[in-house]
C-alpha cells in the first residue's frame, strides 16, 4: 500500500496515543486521516504497565474497554514495604462511588497496543509501517498546507499534523515548539534520586508470597523496587503455568550506567540489594530470577511542550519572533509531555490527550478547507491544547510530589544545629499513621485514578 499523495489529517507515530487518536476520530465519523510509524508493528520499546479508572473511561468512548479488561489483571491496592513496615497506600475500592471501574490495571503495553492495533485494522483504519518522516515544512505554493517528506523520498501534503512520535519528537523539533521541565528543574542526581531505572518482565523461583492483585514498592534510602503480577500468559512463547512480574529498580549514580537490556546476574543483585530478598523476613527462601523475556533501562525526567497547538513557522520577524502562518501542527502523549514513573500514570495521559482529541480534530476537519486560522475551526483545537496543557501540569507536579517524598535520606540530620532526626523515619512514620486512614488512602486511589483530571 503506498502513501497518499495528500491527506487532511496525519499522525505521525501509531503508539498507544496514535492508535486511540486514530480510534477516536473514526468514532466521530472523520475517514481523512491516516496513521504513519518508522517502525514495523511490535517493535515499540516502550513497556507501561499500569492504566487507571480514567483512562479505562476514555476506552469506553472508542470502544476498547471490553477487551482490555479481559486481558489485564485488576489491582485493588498499592503496598509500601519501608522500615520494616508493610503500609497500604491507596485502596482503589473507594473509586466505587465515582466510577465503574474501581480498580487499577495491570496490561503489558505490547498487550494494550496489540489489543488497540487489533481495533484499528476491525475498522480498516490505514497504518503506514515502517515509514519514517524525516522533516516537515509549510508547502511552497500554499503555506496553510504541510509538505511531510519521508525518508524514500516521498512527500505527503497534509492539512492538519499530529505529533504522536514521542519525546524524541521530529514533529515538534520542525515545529521548533520549546521543551523544558515546567519547573525549571534540571532532571539530574539533585532534583530526581531515580534519574536512571531498569524495568523487566521476568519469571521467578520462589515468588514473594505477596499479593497478586497488589502493586508493591519497597522503599529504601537509596532507591524503590517495584514489584507487580502481571496478567497471565503476556508472552506466548513462555509456558501459561508460568507467571510474569514486572519488576523496576533505581539505579543510584554510583553504579554508573546499567547495561541497555539488563540480563539475569545485573537484575539478581538489584534484587538482592533492594528487592524481595531485603523485604522478606528473615530465612525465607531466596528470590531468584529465572527467565527475563524483556529488560530495558531508561531516564527519568519532567518535560512539556510549550504548547500542544500552533502553526508551523514560515517567517521570523525582524525583533527574531517566529512568525506562524504555516498549517497547524497538535502534540500528544510523549511528544506533547513526560513525566517520572512513580503514580504508575505512563500512558494514561497520553490516552486521554487523544481520545478527547478525536471530537475537537474532527471538527476542524469537517470545517471548510483551508478556513483562515481565526475562523472557528480551530477554536476548539486551541481550548483542547489549553486544557490538555493544564492536565499535563497537574499529572507531572503530582508525580514529582509523590517521588519527593518516597525518596527520601536515612542520614542523620540536625534542626536548628541541636536536635538530630532521620527523614526516612519521619517519613516512614508519617505513612504509617496517616495510611492507617480510610479516607487518606481514598484520598492516594482518587489522586493517581485520573477521575480529578481526566
Amino acid at each position: 500500500m503506498s502513501l497518499p499523495e495528500s491527506i487532511d489529517i496525519l499522525v505521525v507515530g501509531a503508539g498507544p496515543a496514535g492508535l486511540c487518536l486514530a480510534l477516536s476520530l473514526h468514532k466521530q465519523g472523520c475517514t481523512n486521516f491516516i496513521l504513519v510509524d518508522s517502525l514495523a508493528e511490535g517493535e515499540n520499546s516502550s513497556r507501561a504497565v499500569a492504566l487507571h479508572a480514567a483512562t479505562l473511561e476514555a476506552f469506553e468512548k472508542i470502544d476498547v474497554v471490553e477487551p482490555i479488561l479481559q486481558a489485564c489483571r485488576k489491582i485493588t491496592a498499592t503496598i509500601f514495604r519501608a522500615g520494616g513496615h508493610t503500609i497500604e497506600s491507596a485502596t482503589f475500592a473507594s473509586l466505587a462511588k465515582y466510577s465503574k471501574y474501581p480498580f487499577m490495571i495491570a496490561i503489558p503495553q505490547h498487550v494494550s497496543e496489540k489489543i488497540l492495533g487489533d481495533a484499528v485494522r476491525d475498522r480498516a483504519i490505514p497504518v503506514f509501517r515502517p515509514h519514517k518522516v524525516v522533516a516537515i515544512r509549510p508547502n511552497a505554493s500554499n503555506a496553510k498546507l504541510t509538505d511531510v517528506i519521508f525518508e524514500n523520498g516521498h512527500v505527503l501534503r497534509a492539512r492538519c499534523v499530529i505529533g504522536a512520535d514521542g519525546s524524541q519528537s521530529l514533529v515538534r523539533e520542525c515545529a521548533r515548539i520549546g521543551w523544558a521541565d515546567p519547573d525549571g528543574d534540571s532532571n539530574d542526581e539533585t532534583t530526581n534520586l531515580l534519574t536512571q531505572m531498569v524495568i523487566a518482565d521476568v519469571t521467578l523461583e520462589n515468588a514473594p508470597p505477596w499479593p497478586t492483585n497488589n502493586v508493591s514498592l519497597t522503599l529504601s534510602p537509596e532507591t524503590a523496587w517495584l514489584f507487580i503480577a502481571l496478567p497471565a500468559c503476556p508472552y506466548p512463547h513462555l509456558s501459561p503455568q508460568e507467571p510474569v512480574y514486572r519488576i523496576g529498580c533505581g539505579i543510584p549514580a554510583s553504579m554508573g550506567v546499567p547495561p541497555h537490556a539488563p540480563d539475569i546476574e545485573y537484575l539478581q543483585k538489584l534484587c538482592d540489594a533492594w528487592g524481595p530478598n531485603v523485604a522478606l523476613p528473615p530465612g525465607s527462601p531466596r528470590v531468584t530470577i529465572k527467565q527475563v523475556p524483556w529488560s530495558s533501562r531508561f531516564r527519568t525526567r519532567s518535560s512539556i511542550a510549550d504548547t500542544f497547538f500552533t502553526h508551523l513557522p514560515t517567517d521570523v520577524s525582524p525583533t527574531g519572533e517566529l512568525v506562524r502562518r504555516g498549517g497547524p501542527v497538535v502534540l500528544i502523549g510523549d511528544a506533547a509531555h513526560i513525566h517520572p514513573p512513580m503514580g504508575g500514570q505512563g500512558m494514561n495521559l497520553g490516552i486521554r490527550d487523544a481520545v478527547k482529541l478525536g471530537p475537537a480534530l474532527a471538527e476542524y476537519a469537517q470545517a471548510a478547507p483551508l478556513e483562515d486560522s481565526s475562523g472557528g475551526a480551530e477554536r476548539s483545537l486551541r481550548a483542547w491544547a489549553e486544557e490538555r496543557h493544564g492536565r499535563a501540569e497537574t499529572v507531572i507536579r503530582m508525580v514529582k510530589g509523590l517521588q519527593k517524598n518516597l525518596m527520601v535520606s536515612s542520614k542523620t540530620r540536625w534542626l536548628l544545629g541541636i536536635i538530630p532526626f532521620n527523614p526516612a523515619w519521619l517519613r516512614n512514620t508519617f505513612l504509617r499513621i496517616m495510611c492507617s486512614f480510610e479516607w487518606w488512602r481514598a484520598r492516594t486511589a482518587w489522586t493517581v485514578s485520573g477521575l480529578g483530571n481526566p
